[in-house]
């Protein structure tokens, strides 16, 4: 009756959850707050949202890593998994606070430039999940 249930599903499930989370966090949320509020509206929003997102989502990255640490054979998603954890708490902690801070400082240049780069990296992040979650699930 249980036999789905095990670290391995546990884990695709929350994988499954972090890569869905990402996608509709970049492609539908935040868009749809530029849309449906002014531009200074929104980014003041965003400036609350980002920080908590991003704890969010390093913990949702930990949950699945933990459920694989038992299994013999998982070491290198179990890797990518905590760095991309470390990497949410990173923005969190110093990109986060340096694109409001240049945000701040009508420093535009420098705020494209951190925007620019932590765009890229999240991508990565998400490139990242969807790995573990094709190898999880092969």
């Amino acid at each position: 009756m249980f036999d789905w249930l095990s670290f391995q599903n546990f884990a695709i499930i929350g994988v499954a959850f972090q890569f869905g989370g990402m996608a509709f966090f970049a492609f539908i949320f935040s868009p749809m707050i530029f849309k449906f509020m002014a531009s200074d509206e929104a980014s003041r929003f965003l400036r609350q949202v980002f920080p908590v997102y991003y704890r969010l989502s390093a913990g949702i990255s930990i949950f699945p890593a933990l459920m694989l640490i038992p299994l013999p054979f998982y070491h290198i998603e179990v890797g990518i998994l905590l760095g991309v954890a470390a990497i949410f708490l990173f923005a969190a902690r110093v990109l986060v606070p340096m694109s409001n801070a240049a945000r701040d400082a009508n420093n535009e240049g420098k705020f494209k430039i951190i925007h620019r780069s932590s765009v890229l990296i999240y991508m990565l992040q998400w490139s990242a999940i969807f790995i573990v979650l094709i190898r999880l699930i092969d």
